[in-house]
């Protein structure tokens, strides 16, 4: 098996196209993923392209083929897929799932196990109604971030940062291995750290025993290690962490007088978006 051809991603999008093209050529009655169309065409330019961007954004050097591990396949979907409706979900993990196929078939290697994508698949669908969604807020949450540290005191960092502040998993890592970059410690804030779509979060309080615990970490387990971490405290995915924060939030917002919909705005510039949908997403309500 062999690596896509060229020394940047860039390069490496146009080596993918290329082996997968295959315009006006017929499939002689056999099915196959390789792109035959100018519309799918357009949705592997776009498959590629985020993959491309999450790699960047996640300073992750090599090969595209070669970073398409179970690992960063899993927190991609889980940072891509965000906020979107289940059928979209759907169809993106069918799409990028098939171009990954299609580049087996056409002898490139590529790590990630199938596995990856039909488990993304049933969480999706667990979660597709707003009933489900309303349940996924862990209410023990503080319980087991304390079993967390017991178990790996890195892991029960990212978890409390990750609560603390609402951010994805890739930002609570970059904050914690860069904490000097983002603390403002005359303000007790962090502030500039870059999110999904290169947007910046508006400025967070820390408090000063977690700003101290994060400057105790010693080496970060790799996200596939604090994943199972979190699986053995009964937490089978970080992403739910986010759903608690909202839920602790909002109500919170809502018991200090805010009105309804302006709680809604002001979580969702707080989870570092612009519309009240993804805070209805969040809490349950759509």
């Amino acid at each position: 098996m062999a690596n896509l051809k060229g020394g940047t991603f860039e390069k490496q999008c146009k080596d993918l196209f290329h082996r997968l093209e295959s315009f006006g050529k017929g499939r002689h009655g056999k099915s196959d993923h390789q792109t035959h169309s100018d519309k799918l065409a357009e949705k592997r330019t776009m498959y590629a392209n985020d993959f491309k961007d999450f790699l960047e954004r996640n300073n992750i050097q090599e090969k595209m083929n070669i970073a398409m591990t179970s690992d960063n396949i899993k927190v991609f979907l889980d940072e891509r897929l965000e906020g979107l409706k289940a059928n979209t979900q759907e169809n993106y993990i069918r799409g990028l799932s098939s171009m990954i196929t299609g580049l087996r078939e056409s002898n490139i290697s590529v790590p990630c196990d199938r596995s990856v994508f039909d488990n993304k698949t049933a969480e999706v669908k667990a979660t597709a109604t707003p009933d489900t969604r309303t349940n996924l807020a862990i209410n023990n949450l503080n319980e087991k971030i304390e079993q967390l540290y017991d178990k790996r005191f890195e892991s029960g960092v990212i978890s409390e940062v990750l609560k603390d502040l609402g951010v994805r998993v890739s930002e609570g890592y970059e904050l914690v291995q860069n904490i000097d970059s983002y603390y403002n410690a005359t303000n007790g804030t962090i502030e500039n750290l870059v999110g999904k779509g290169k947007h910046i979060y508006e400025p967070k309080i820390i408090s000063s025993e977690l700003i101290e615990k994060i400057k105790m970490c010693e080496g970060l387990p790799s996200q596939n290690t604090y994943r199972n971490n979190l699986k053995n405290v009964g937490i089978n995915n970080p992403h739910l962490i986010k759903f608690s924060y909202s839920k602790r939030e909002f109500e919170k917002k809502l018991n200090d007088g805010i009105e309804y919909h302006q709680a809604l705005r002001e979580l969702s510039q707080e989870l570092n978006h612009s519309r009240e949908s993804m805070s209805l997403f969040y809490i349950g309500k759509t």
